[in-house]
C-alpha cells in the first residue's frame, strides 16, 4: 500500500516537473506555483525572482522608519504608549498573513472567477473588522485595567491609552485583513507569484498601517482632544 502511494507521488511531481520545465522553455511563467514546481525550480532563479522584492521592501522599510519619526514628539510626550506598539503591529502582521494564507490557497483554483474573488475580498475583510472588533473591545478594558491596578496610573489616562490602542488595533488589523488580500490578487492579475511577492510587501504594508494609526490616534486622541501630554 505505501509503496503504491510513493510511486503515485512520485509519478505526479515528475508529472508537474515535465509540465513545469515545458513553460520555462516556451518563456512562459506560472503565475502561481506548485509544490512540486517550488522543489524542482533552480536556487539561482528563486534568487533572482525574490531579491528585487526584498530589496524595494528593504526601501519600504526605511519609509517606514520615517513616519515613526515624524511621531517623536508623540513618543516624548507619551513615552508609556511605545509599550504598546508591538501589540498593534503584531496583530496587524498576523491578520495579514491569515488572509494571504487564505487568498494563496484560493488562488490554487484556476477556475476561480471574478465575483467569487470579490466576495473573498469581502469576507476577509468582514473577518478582519469582527476580529478587529473582538480583540479591540478585549485590549481596551485589560489594557486600561493594567495601567490603572498595576501601573497606578489615573482612570482617565489608564482607558484613554487603551481605547487609543484600541481602536488602532481594530483599524489596522481590517486594512491589514484587506492587503492580505487584495495584493496577491493583483499580483496573480499581473502574472507575478504571489507567494514570493505579497508576504514581504503585506507585511512593510500592515507595518505602515499599524504606525500611523497608532501614533495618529495618540496624537489626536491624547494630545489633540484630552491634553494629557
Amino acid at each position: 500500500m505505501n509503496a503504491k502511494i510513493l510511486i503515485r507521488n512520485k509519478s505526479i511531481f515528475s508529472t508537474h516537473d515535465t509540465e513545469y520545465r515545458k513553460k520555462l522553455d516556451l518563456g512562459h511563467e506560472p503565475a502561481v506555483l506548485t509544490a512540486a514546481e517550488d522543489l524542482y525550480e533552480p536556487v539561482e532563479k528563486s534568487v533572482a525572482k525574490r531579491l528585487p522584492w526584498l530589496i524595494i521592501l528593504l526601501g519600504l522599510g526605511l519609509v517606514v522608519s520615517s513616519v515613526v519619526g515624524i511621531f517623536e514628539n508623540v513618543v516624548a510626550s507619551l513615552p508609556i504608549i511605545i509599550v504598546f506598539q508591538s501589540l498593534v503591529l503584531d496583530m496587524a502582521g498576523n491578520v495579514g498573513t491569515q488572509s494571504l494564507a487564505v487568498t494563496i490557497r484560493v488562488l490554487m483554483d484556476e477556475t476561480v472567477s471574478r465575483r467569487q474573488k470579490l466576495q473573498l475580498i469581502i469576507k476577509e475583510t468582514r473577518v478582519g473588522f469582527l476580529n478587529g472588533l473582538i480583540l479591540g473591545s478585549l485590549s481596551f478594558l485589560f489594557i486600561g485595567l493594567y495601567l490603572m491596578l498595576l501601573k497606578g496610573q489615573a482612570p482617565l489616562f489608564s482607558f484613554a491609552v487603551s481605547f487609543c490602542t484600541g481602536v488602532a488595533l481594530l483599524t489596522a488589523m481590517f486594512l491589514s485583513s484587506l492587503s492580505g488580500t487584495i495584493i496577491p490578487l493583483l499580483f496573480k492579475k499581473c502574472h507575478i507569484d504571489p507567494a514570493v511577492a505579497s508576504g514581504p510587501l503585506i507585511t512593510t504594508v500592515n507595518d505602515l498601517f499599524a504606525v500611523v494609526t497608532y501614533y495618529g490616534m495618540a496624537w489626536l486622541l491624547l494630545i489633540g482632544v484630552l491634553g494629557l501630554a
